[in-house]
């Protein structure tokens, strides 16, 4: 699975946010047209982007306990009273990574699991896209 190409597109909060990445790897690595419910508005204030993502969770996915490549990885961000940030699992090499993009990263990157609260991240949970 080739998930290079998708490391370092550079982040833009009118076209290329975390949900934005989370749908195109969906759409160009496995095949997947996941689209969000109505039209989102750009940019969002973070509380207003967060409370958008855990709307369309439901709408698009199911909770799971053992994520599977592809699976959508769910975040809270420091001082984020819900989880508003979206990346993608994959399982390279024996260990568990989560693709994802933000404005302070500038771009999107591939993190591992045990990393994320070193980058300010908390992991609310995994889901399967229906």
């Amino acid at each position: 699975m080739n998930v290079d190409r998708f490391i370092g597109i550079p982040y833009d909060a009118r076209h290329m946010d975390c949900a934005d990445l989370a749908l195109l790897v969906q759409r160009e690595l496995f095949g997947r047209e996941v689209l969000l419910p109505g039209k989102r508005p750009r940019p969002l204030r973070d509380d207003a982007q967060a409370q958008a993502i855990r709307a369309y969770t439901a709408q698009l996915a199911d909770p799971v306990i053992n994520p599977r490549d592809g699976d959508a990885v769910l975040m809270r961000e420091v001082g984020a009273a819900i989880a508003g940030h979206i990346g993608t699992y994959f399982f390279l090499s024996f260990t568990p990574y989560v693709l994802h993009t933000a404005a302070y990263l500038g771009g999107s990157v591939l993190h591992r699991m045990q990393d994320l609260s070193a980058t300010g991240l908390t992991l609310e949970g995994f889901y399967r896209w229906k």
